[in-house]
């Protein structure tokens, strides 16, 4: 299956001259452990709750903060087309929970480690497939 198939279109986005601050009240709003930093459609970064953390143990203050200044950029990225699995070991490479998914430069969705984990719980149920399996115990083991 195509990552597409698990993706999430509706997407909590900011811009890079967005403050920290406010994003990270967006994102407690919305339930959510990321936001996507767009200029228009491109994604220019991504602002995880690892950034959050990052910059809670700064001695800085951070919450005026332009988003530019303290988010991910250039984020790891997959297309729609991208199989769930390889993505889900991209995923377990890099140590990341959110993975933006684009066209070209262009945002389309996001896919959380939440969402592959239970796509993967549903298609060893149903098929007792031992690579989607594998692949679970592989994301359960960290």
């Amino acid at each position: 299956m195509q990552i597409g198939g698990v993706m999430r279109t509706k997407i909590v986005t900011a811009k890079p001259d967005e403050t920290a601050g406010s994003a990270i009240e967006r994102m407690l709003e919305a339930g959510i452990g990321s936001i996507v930093v767009c200029e228009g459609p491109s994604l220019v970064g991504i602002f995880t709750e690892r950034d959050v953390l990052k910059l809670a143990g700064s001695p800085e203050p951070f919450r005026d903060k332009p988003l530019s200044e303290v988010m991910t950029g250039r984020p790891v990225t997959v297309t729609a087309e991208d199989g769930i699995l390889a993505a889900t070991k991209l995923m377990e490479d890099r140590r990341i929970r959110h993975l933006p998914v684009v066209e070209g430069d262009n945002l389309v969705g996001i896919v959380s480690i939440r969402d592959v984990l239970a796509f993967l719980v549903e298609r060893v149920w149903q098929s007792h497939d031992e690579d989607a399996r594998d692949t679970a115990r592989a994301i359960l083991r960290r």
